[in-house]
């Protein structure tokens, strides 16, 4: 039995090298126009660190560890440093510079990966944003209560205050830094209601958003994963709304299905589709009393469009069929449009999440 599940292991470890190959010539042709030479790339045991590039030898190397207690694109981003420091190392040919130069950091900046380092003008930028976040997670904490109008009410507060943050600092063109999340579970295929989840946080939340290319590292499965570019408390707002939407869709069928006696999930995606477009629809009609005069219109961050741009150079745009137009999709219109974030839930194993029982 031990012989067999080191078997596994190593078959599995195998397709993880195949898979750190597939990525660093991915990274190698997208980022740097095929300038590097393919190194030996290998598993390492080191717990201390995740990645290393050893010039020597030409050997770049990932921690298994890392692989199996990280999310793959955590992992990637391990990858690009590395691929940063032979970047440097064999293209830049620096004379006389530590390895995290300036040469490293012209590296990272075309591989898209953070070297570490920040200007001086960022501490004003990111107490700025750290006041802002403090105030927005206060507000919705305010979100938990039972009281439907009031946890709406709180909602729509901290769409308000995070619009009006917004809008000031596009106008006055203040530093910003952004960043990203993902956001559920890594699927091989996508239906169409979970489009509607990245269209709602990107139309009203602030966000940019990407149905990324990852890998599910334990599964051995490729697939793709929501991922949402923006400011740390547009970030923590959008994640906020999806694990509401995310988690209230299974609890909402389930009720439905048993007042409708329907016997199967037939119509489970046309009722999610259904209600996540009624959501949709509510939120447009709430911009008017959100916000309030015209000083408040949002018309998009170009800062936040540069940066999604240039860390996602070729992305490209699809679109779903959507879904027939039966009884369920009308109703869960109509759910939809009922529909209040109202307290925290927690993910459950099919991703889609769960009611968290009176609350924290």
């Amino acid at each position: 039995m031990a012989a067999r599940r080191r078997g596994i292991g190593a078959e599995l470890h195998r397709a993880w090298n195949r898979k750190l190959y597939w990525w660093w010539h991915r990274y190698n042709e997208e980022y740097l126009g095929c300038a590097l030479k393919v190194p030996l790339i290998t598993l390492s045991r080191g717990e201390g660190e995740w990645g290393y590039w050893d010039r020597a030898h030409r050997r770049l190397g990932i921690s298994s560890r890392h692989i199996e207690t990280h999310p793959w694109l955590e992992v990637m981003d391990t990858l690009r440093h590395e691929m940063a420091h032979q970047y440097a190392d064999e293209v830049l040919a620096p004379q006389g510079e530590g390895p995290h130069g300036p040469a490293w950091r012209r590296a990272c900046e075309k591989l898209r990966c953070s070297p570490g380092v920040r200007g001086g003008g960022e501490a004003a930028e990111a107490t700025d944003q750290d006041r802002i976040l403090r105030v927005v997670r206060k507000v919705l904490s305010l979100a938990s209560s039972p009281n439907e109008h009031e946890a709406e009410s709180a909602v729509k507060k901290a769409r308000r205050l995070l619009l009006r943050y917004n809008v000031e600092v596009v106008e006055l063109d203040r530093e910003r830094g952004f960043g990203s999340r993902c956001l559920g579970p890594v699927k091989a295929r996508r239906a169409s209601f979970e489009l509607w989840l990245g269209t709602i946080l990107q139309d009203f939340f602030f966000v940019e958003v990407l149905w990324a290319a990852t890998y599910e590292a334990r599964a051995d499965k490729s697939g793709t994963i929501l991922q949402i570019y923006g400011t740390e408390a547009n970030l923590e707002m959008a994640s906020y709304a999806y694990e509401f939407l995310a988690g209230s869709l299974e609890g909402l069928w389930r009720s439905y299905r048993k007042r409708s006696g329907l016997g199967d999930n037939r119509e489970r995606q046309r009722y999610f589709a259904g209600t996540l477009e009624g959501f949709y629809r509510k939120l447009q009609e709430q911009e008017s009393t959100i916000r309030g005069t015209r000083s408040m219109i949002w018309k998009g961050d170009s800062r936040l469009q540069q940066y999604y741009r240039y860390v996602n150079p070729r992305v490209y745009s699809s679109y779903g069929r959507g879904v027939a137009a039966s009884t369920a999709y009308r109703d869960g219109l109509e759910a939809g449009r009922r529909l209040v974030i109202h307290r925290p839930l927690r993910q459950s194993r099919d991703g889609l999440g769960g009611y968290l029982p009176g609350g924290r």
